[in-house]
């Protein structure tokens, strides 16, 4: 949600006409959502209608899903997906799961969403929220409620809704660059000593290096394409299919790149050093906030420390550009650790509707444990 629920903020005591929208009427819904989003301004990538038509487009033969929408005066408050996960388990177990957003398509080939959210217009919060809680509460088929990359903040309302659900959480890490440009600071001098000994002297031994942050389409596709190969070179190089091994992520990735660089809602940058090149970003851009999504880098024995180069680069560009932070997202690299000054919390949310299947798997686990002691 764009604003933390909080009981004590005001809100419009008018009634919310709701309106379900299938599969069949996606074109009517996403217009809905493009009024909303184009009242509101920017709330985000994930609650974004591009985003959402994007993924619909290459996810929504596969996954089941509707959209959610209240009106007020004639106007939509707030708007949502819902989904109807695909593949999903407990542990071995399948499960009937629902998902707010774009999420629950099988793993391999998810587009793991973070900094998810609902899209609602201020004073509506709390009467959106609780119709879509409603909602989601009265479709008796699902066994599994699950909030996929969700900030923290945003969790507080549904934890209060299934206060015994389990939540796991994760650092999303990020460099502050609204308190370097603040500071009158350079971002090497916010980084740990060693960090900062290390960049100059990949940077030394570099020495010249070409930066390009894509000023148009032409050049921010072939900075994706690169991206792409680098990126599948390096996880098959380890004996891991990579991101982009399934057609429907790719042609995901792909739509999106294109749309929303129109928008001004990525950015594609790339990193050269004779000829051959470090490393490709694509991030996508909050606001003022720029979020590390896919990367591809040279690999180390051609290219010394290439993502700490790379981001270290972008960096220095993105507060050129007036940015306020830089967020890794979440994920165990070692540059996210030392090119981070600060970090949020993104959450999974996982609520078992009580039933016989819910309590078996349990006590399964719990039998486990107790045998592995």
């Amino acid at each position: 949600m764009s604003t933390v629920l909080q009981e004590s903020q005001p809100q419009i005591a008018s009634s919310l006409d709701w309106k379900t929208y299938t599969s069949s009427q996606t074109d009517e819904a996403l217009f809905e959502w493009r009024r909303l989003e184009d009242r509101l301004g920017d709330q985000g990538i994930a609650c974004s209608a591009t985003w959402t038509e994007c993924w619909i487009r290459h996810y929504g033969d596969l996954v089941p899903f509707k959209i959610l929408a209240a009106q007020a005066n004639g106007q939509t408050r707030g708007i949502v997906l819902i989904t109807e996960g695909v593949e999903q388990k407990d542990g071995p177990i399948p499960v009937h799961t629902t998902h707010v957003g774009t999420a629950g398509e099988p793993q391999i080939g998810s587009v793991c969403v973070e900094y998810n959210r609902l899209l609602i217009e201020h004073g509506f919060e709390v009467p959106f929220f609780r119709g879509v809680v409603d909602t989601i509460q009265a479709d008796p088929t699902w066994e599994q409620l699950r909030l996929d990359g969700f900030d923290e903040l945003e969790l507080a309302a549904w934890l209060a809704e299934f206060p015994d659900a389990s939540v796991q959480s994760r650092d999303s890490k990020y460099f502050d660059l609204k308190q370097a440009r603040d500071e009158n600071k350079e971002i090497l001098s916010l980084l740990g000593k060693s960090t900062r000994s290390n960049i100059r002297r990949r940077l030394k031994k570099y020495g010249d290096l070409e930066c390009e942050w894509a000023e148009d389409l032409d050049q921010a596709a072939s900075i994706f394409a690169e991206m792409i190969e680098m990126h599948q070179a390096r996880w098959q190089a380890v004996g891991q299919p990579g991101s982009f091994a399934t057609g429907r992520f790719r042609a995901f990735q792909e739509e999106a790149m294109v749309r929303l660089f129109a928008e001004n809602r990525v950015v594609l940058f790339r990193v050269r050093h004779e000829g051959a090149t470090v490393g490709c970003l694509y991030l996508l851009r909050e606001g003022e906030r720029l979020l590390d999504y896919i990367s591809g880098f040279a690999p180390f024995d051609e290219k010394p420390s290439p993502g700490l180069i790379s981001h270290y680069l972008c960096m220095e560009r993105a507060l050129q550009h007036g940015y306020a932070a830089y967020d890794f997202l979440v994920g165990d690299k070692q540059h996210k650790d030392n090119l981070s000054t600060h970090h949020n919390q993104l959450c999974w949310l996982t609520w078992k509707r009580p039933s016989w299947k819910a309590w078996s798997v349990e006590q399964l686990r719990r039998a486990k444990r107790l045998i592995g002691k």
